[in-house]
């Protein structure tokens, strides 16, 4: 799924671009000094313009993300979440093409917060939504079942135990299901409310809307 993909793209992204972007403007620092070779110098500059490469190439299929939510009927009530991804981005190439390494990252963590919002309010599993595409090797499949739908999601969490986690779930659900605590926790607000985000090894991530299971990756 689209949405899916692209904030594990932007997530990663950024935890790649962060140490280098450090080394770049510590290298500036020493240019500016004189303390650069000028090997080291062409290295440095060379390395830049494929960081801002790479920005580029993230961009794109942002814009076209964008540009589906615009003009996808299915997927038009879901754009006030998504709407700017496209933006930010070019804000990141922006600010790196001025030299501003480590604050180009903050528009990413704009778009990374977004994504997280939008998978929180689309239907479906794994918010793949309509008229979008779910990816098999990554969204746990969600029985429709009528007995599954008509199953209060308030069943007791001792119920849960051993079995994998299912949308609608608590936190204390999850926690007894077999996936079990996370190794990490963090929280996306935004004006439609807080999105908790858990992460486990494997790539396997859960999010939470308004304190109910909204989606499942992995």
């Amino acid at each position: 799924m689209q949405v899916e993909n692209q904030l594990f793209n932007v997530n990663l992204f950024v935890d790649k671009m962060g140490p280098v972007a450090v080394a770049f403007e510590n290298a500036d620092k020493d240019a500016a000094a004189g303390k650069l070779k000028k090997a080291t110098a062409d290295s440095v500059e060379a390395s830049k313009k494929k960081m801002i490469a790479a920005i580029r190439g993230l961009r794109d299929p942002l814009v076209a993300l964008e540009t589906d939510f615009r003009t996808k009927a299915p997927l038009t009530p879901y754009l006030s979440s998504i709407q700017g991804i496209g933006s930010l981005c070019a804000r990141t190439e922006d600010s790196a093409i001025a030299g501003q390494w480590v604050a180009a990252k903050e528009p990413l963590r704009e778009i990374a917060q977004k994504l997280n919002d939008t998978l929180a309010v689309l239907p479906g599993p794994g918010g793949s939504g309509a008229g979008t595409s779910a990816s098999p090797n990554r969204t746990v499949p969600v029985s429709n079942s009528s007995s599954n739908q008509n199953r209060p999601v308030s069943t007791p969490a001792a119920s849960n135990t051993g079995g994998s986690p299912r949308l609608g779930m608590t936190a204390a659900e999850v926690l007894a299901s077999s996936w079990g605590a996370p190794i990490n926790k963090r929280v996306s607000n935004s004006a439609n409310g807080a999105t908790e985000v858990w992460t486990y090894s494997g790539n396997r991530t859960l999010y939470f809307y308004k304190g109910k299971l909204s989606n499942i990756v992995q």
